[in-house]
This record gives structure tokens, sequence and C-alpha cells, in this order.
């Protein structure tokens, strides 16, 4: 991959939403049509959702895996169960522990899985609790598997924080979220190889209301401005050819594909980029990512 480094890996996170219907996919889909081998055409990575609410069986792994052969480049980031980081009775058992690293073995055994990624809630602030949580989970999960970890208050942005980070081998995640108190402000931090960037969006007003829905809080378009902001810090992560993720999480109506194909866009402005088609409908800055002949991906 030619666009910035070939170990720069960006998608989105997850890939069912109804509501990218006729703005991500096409409105007619065509005989044998699957969202993953459809972007992708687009994207070389996928940060899986489906993980962090219940085990993935093992056989949906081997599927998605059959229909990426023709993408040899694409990988995966797997986010945790919601049991590993946020319930704090205690980790699930190890047989039930057991059958979610199984539904994740065909992903590495296609050579295809980056990380696993620990997603805690903003109310998580560096302590015993935590460490003790985040040790039990290196030694619970393979150890060639790389962690990383998203914490979302910036009490962890003290210098024993990312010590501790960087010392237990789990890589930092950098996000753009909505601010307000304690909320951990962008960033350009590795304590690992692997450099991570997230985009959460910036709707303030229904990410800080607990009555807003899923979609109100990830709604968020980016303008160039903003993303204007991360070609800086991403660069930083990269620099050097350094294995780096860029996932988009602002996932309403297709905003995610639309931000990390223009920041893909911004960083190397001479990469050429395929589009999906009905995108450039509701997109119109990513009009000017492709030529009129459509070429390879990442042709340059």
């Amino acid at each position: 991959m030619r666009a910035v480094h070939e170990r720069f890996w960006f998608g989105p996170a997850g890939w069912a939403y109804p509501d990218w219907k006729g703005r991500v996919y096409p409105l007619a889909r065509p005989e044998g049509f699957h969202p993953l081998r459809y972007l992708a055409d687009y994207v070389n990575l996928m940060e899986l959702n489906t993980s962090f609410y219940a085990p993935v069986s093992a056989a949906n792994a081997e599927h998605w895996m059959a229909l990426l052969v023709k993408h040899p480049d694409f990988r995966f980031v797997v986010k945790g169960w919601q049991r590993f980081t946020h319930d704090a009775t205690g980790l699930p058992s190890k047989a039930e522990m057991d059958q979610w690293i199984a539904g994740v073995m065909p992903i590495e055994a296609a050579g295809r899985l980056l990380a696993v990624l620990l997603q805690f809630p903003i109310t998580v602030l560096d302590s015993p609790w935590v460490r003790q949580r985040l040790t039990a989970l290196r030694a619970a999960l393979p150890a060639s598997w790389t962690i990383a970890v998203e914490v979302r208050h910036n009490h962890w942005l003290r210098p024993e924080s990312l010590a501790f980070l960087e010392k237990g081998g789990f890589a930092f995640v950098n996000i753009d979220q909505p601010q307000g108190r304690g909320t951990l402000p962008p960033t350009a931090l590795r304590t690992h190889e692997l450099g991570y960037v997230r985009l959460h969006g910036r709707n303030v007003a229904a990410w800080f209301d607990p009555g807003s829905g899923r979609d109100a809080r990830y709604d968020w378009h980016y303008s160039q401005r903003e993303l204007q902001e991360w070609v800086g810090p991403l660069r930083s992560l990269a620099a050097d050819g350094a294995p780096t993720v860029l996932v988009g999480n602002n996932h309403f109506h297709g905003k995610a594909v639309a931000a990390v194909l223009s920041l893909v866009h911004a960083l190397a402005p001479a990469a050429v980029l395929r589009v999906p088609e009905p995108m450039l409908s509701h997109f119109a800055e990513l009009r000017a990512l492709q030529t009129p002949s459509q070429r390879g991906l990442f042709d340059v």
C-alpha cells in the first residue's frame, strides 16, 4: 500500500449499519454481495465490532477470510469482549475466554490480525484494578497477539500511566472524541510499535447526553479543517514506516468511511483512492480523491 506506506491500515469500525444502504453500499445489491468484500475494494482494514458484544464463531471468521482472498493485504483489529473491559465483577471463565479466542483464531491463522482492542469507558482511571485487569488479560490472550488499549480520561496521560502501558507491551490508542471535563484530548503517543488513532466524532451534545442513542453519539461529519489537525500526528506515528492504524468510528450515514478516505488523501495527496460510488452523491469532498479512470486502489 503506497498511499502512506505499506504498513498503514485504515478503515471503519464495523460494517453492519442499515443506514449505509444507498450511502456507502448500493441500493440494489448484486447477487452474492457482502459488505466486507465490498469495503475491501476501498479500505485495507476492518475494526471488528461484533466481538465486543459476544464471541465470534470460528465458522463466521473463516467465512470472512474466504471473502478476502483477492485482498491479501487486508487486516483486522478485533475489539475485545465488553466483559473484558466493562464488567468490574471479574473476567469470563476460562471456558468462555477460550471460546472468545477460538473465534479470533481463523483471523490470526490467515495472517490478518493486527491487534485486539480493549476499549474502556471514560469512567475508568488508572488504578490497581485496571492494571490487574490488563495484566490478567495479557496473560489470558495469546502472547503473540498485540493488545491495544483505548482509555478516554486524561488521567492516563500521567507519565507513570503511560510507562505502565509501555512496560506491559500495550499499544496506546490516540482518540478524537468530544471534549468535556476529564476527557482525553487528541494525542500522538506510542507505547508500542503499533501506532493507533480512532476518530469518534465531536458531537458534544449527544456524547454527554445519557438519553442519546448510538447513532446520535457517533453522528459527526468531520470538516477538512478538522481532519487536517490529524495529518501531523499521523505522520509522526507513521514515521519510518512504523505500523499504524487509522479507524473511523463516526459511523452514522457512512461518515467514518468518508473521514478515513479524506484523511488518507490529506496524508498522501498523490495517492489515487477508489471511492464507493454511492458516497460521491453525499460527500462532495470525496470527488477529488479519485480520477475518472478509477485506477487501482493505492495506485500512485
